[in-house]
């Protein structure tokens, strides 16, 4: 499924937290690990020489060599196959260039957290990779220093796979299916609908669900489309759950919680017109609004 793994690297323990993640996966699927560093332009550069630069580059992609080397070293201890490599020049773009050039599937990384986990907000390079990368894109939730750090390694009990009836939202499947099989997981396939209007009263009245036609018909081609999703077949066979709520994102993510799944899988592109440049309103929330590993699939259309 993914034969190669990257995971960007600038030095900082932030950075590493996708290490355990990204070494689980590779023991799994028996995938090359790359571990990558990128050399930006320094931010004096304008005020050096050419030689002063060429030296602080050198001495630079030295440091980097030796730190990617040390990590390597660990990771082919534990049976891992590890490739390094040192890049230079705009970070999102040089990573992308090396996954193409690579043909790498997936790309493992940590996310910015902010107001204490409370959000996930993506940092500057894994919004970028979302946006205009061409792999696959597996987000990590950075280490919370208000907790011990976890003696085993990260792996998969329940996998939740948000669906909208496109078949572009359906390219989460595969991927989701085959980590459930590799990890002897559960799935779950989610479909979020709008909740009905409850009318309320003042005097403590309990309040009236306004069930219509338009809502009971949502709420069937939901199950439906579900449990033929489902009658395809393939393992793990999945649950379904029909889920209400205002919120698509808030739907799925609540779920998750709910149902105490580990990863969420999901596609970039479905009937929210996502694109390649511009991610979606209801996949872009689910990203940022969740705490769970999230793994970011990339319709046929949009890879390469």
């Amino acid at each position: 499924m993914f034969p190669s793994l990257l995971v960007p690297l600038d030095g900082s323990s932030f950075s590493e937290d996708a290490l355990p993640m990204a070494r689980r996966l590779a023991k799994s699927l028996d995938a090359r690990l790359h571990l990558v560093h990128v050399i930006r332009p320094a931010p004096d550069a304008d005020l050096k020489s050419p030689q002063e630069d060429m030296e602080w580059k050198s001495r630079v992609r030295e440091g980097a060599e030796e730190y990617l080397e040390d990590l390597a070293g660990e990771l082919e201890e534990a049976g891992i196959r590890v490739t390094t490599a040192i890049l230079e020049g705009r970070v999102v773009r040089a990573l992308d260039t090396y996954v193409k050039e690579s043909r790498i599937p997936l790309v493992v990384m940590t996310t910015h957290g902010a107001g204490g986990l409370r959000r996930w907000w993506l940092g500057s390079v894994a919004d970028g990779l979302l946006r205009k990368g061409s792999a696959h894109l597996l987000l990590v939730r950075p280490w919370d220093e208000t907790e011990e750090r976890p003696e085993e390694e990260p792996r998969f009990r329940h996998i939740v796979v948000p669906l909208d009836g496109s078949n572009e939202g359906e390219a989460a499947l595969f991927p989701a299916r085959e980590l459930a099989r590799r990890f002897d997981a559960k799935a779950t396939l989610v479909r979020v609908i709008p909740a009905p209007v409850e009318l309320t009263s003042i005097y403590g009245v309990p309040g009236v669900r306004m069930e219509g036609d338009g809502y009971r018909a949502r709420k069937t081609e939901a199950q439906e489309y579900l449990e033929s999703v489902v009658a395809r077949g393939g393992d793990p066979v999945p649950a379904a759950r029909v889920v209400e709520n205002g919120s698509a994102a808030d739907g799925v993510i609540e779920t998750a919680r709910d149902i105490d799944g580990d990863l969420l899988v999901l596609s970039t592109h479905g009937r929210g017109g996502l694109s390649r440049m511009v991610l979606g309103s209801v996949a872009d929330k689910i990203i940022r609004g969740t705490t769970l590993p999230t793994l970011v699939v990339r319709p046929p259309e949009e890879e390469g």
